[in-house]
């Protein structure tokens, strides 16, 4: 009896090891390292996609084989060439711009195996890798597509690549431009430029700002608070016409001269970037009725981050108008105004300002700094 219950134990106590082993192999599975996966090939890729009357390109594909379900990231790439082995951001890294990409990353990060991304969108991209501009861009393209897979402290991997014919179209850039850098914590942080009245739907949306830039400060810019489309000193025309000892710092704009600056950005067709000094004028009936650019009618300039941009006494009390000027275009295409609030309010691509009356012999106190100031 004692033999029987002995062996009975014996039996159940592999059944309970057993049990355990393969619950501990479901609570710990192996981690498998595939090599690929696959992007599924999308009915549209037979025949060639006219970007232009298109509303969206649908994209999907199967998760890598890790073993279990893993939480993976997702982004697309594309190539014109069937080629992923130099990526735009490593050309940009490269201060001699000797180095010429051959594929882009979408920075989109999906968590699910599926993407929609607007035609639009997607001729944006295009065209902002192949850096076309209105008249360069061509009658089709082949585009090639790929999905990266990044499980984190664990593998990367690639799919397969699909090819796509499509029609690309020039899409005009956003009628916004956002400045960042290194003292705005790169992307921290955007600071709006103001649009030049009249061209930001145009082909080259023009835009100014003026702003304090400290020695060794470095800054790129985008259409956008986010990097996409952005862009620095590569592929940009750069015009210093105030000193700034403006260089190039693995694409980034740098400059070597602290100081008040007025930029000056095309943002289309083509891209341009001028450093002009930091000049403010007086227009109208209270300097003096002067509707052109003077030292009688210009500001001073300080020399802080925080300064105070001063006018001339008012000559007259009346309507107050004030501007940078801005070569190839009316004055009053790069006005603005200081509200009785305390506010430097900028005419931007908008209409006709709200007329702001002052006092003669008294001076506007401006601060770009936080765009505000007082009349005293």
């Amino acid at each position: 009896m004692k033999t029987t219950i002995k062996t009975a134990w014996l039996l159940l106590s592999s059944i309970f090891l057993l049990a355990a082993c393969s619950d501990d192999r479901d609570g710990n599975p192996v981690i498998q390292h595939p090599s690929t996966f696959v992007l599924d090939t999308p009915a549209y890729a037979s025949s060639t996609v006219t970007l232009a009357s298109t509303d969206s390109l649908a994209f999907s594909w199967v998760q890598p084989a890790f073993g279990y379900q893993a939480k993976v990231d997702y982004q697309l790439q594309i190539s014109f060439t069937g080629n992923f082995t130099v990526s735009t951001d490593e050309a940009k890294a490269d201060a001699s711009g000797t180095t010429v990409a051959n594929y882009t990353e979408l920075p989109t990060v999906y968590s699910v195996t599926q993407a929609k991304l607007s035609a639009k969108a997607f001729a944006q991209t295009l065209q902002t890798f192949g850096n076309w501009t209105n008249v360069t861009i061509p009658a089709n393209q082949t585009v090639y597509v790929r999905i990266k897979a990044a499980y984190a402290n664990v593998d990367t991997l690639f799919s397969n690549t699909i090819k796509l014919e499509v029609v690309p179209y020039y899409v005009a850039e956003a009628s916004t431009l956002f400045l960042t850098g290194s003292a705005y914590g790169w992307g921290g942080t955007w600071k709006e430029l103001i649009p030049v009245n009249g061209t930001a739907k145009t082909n080259n949306p023009t835009f100014w700002t003026l702003l304090y830039l400290s020695a060794g400060e470095e800054f790129k810019l985008a259409p956008t608070k986010a990097w996409v489309n952005d862009f620095g000193y590569t592929g940009t025309t750069i015009n210093d016409l105030a000193g700034a000892g403006v260089s190039d710092n693995g694409g980034n704009i740098k400059v070597s001269t602290a100081g008040w600056y007025l930029l000056k950005v095309v943002n289309g067709a083509t891209r341009s970037v001028d450093f002009l000094a930091p000049k403010v004028y007086l227009f109208g009936a209270t300097a003096n009725d002067t509707w052109s650019a003077g030292t009688a009618n210009l500001f001073t300039t300080p020399t802080t981050p925080n300064g105070e941009f001063v006018s001339p006494a008012f000559s007259t009390s009346g309507a107050v108008r004030m501007c940078v000027v801005l070569d190839g275009f009316d004055w009053w295409k790069s006005e603005f105004v200081l509200s009785k609030e305390g506010k430097i309010v900028y005419r931007g691509d908008g209409g006709d300002m709200a007329a702001v009356n002052v006092t003669a012999g008294e001076k506007a106190y401006l601060k770009f700094a936080d765009s505000t100031g007082e009349y005293k």
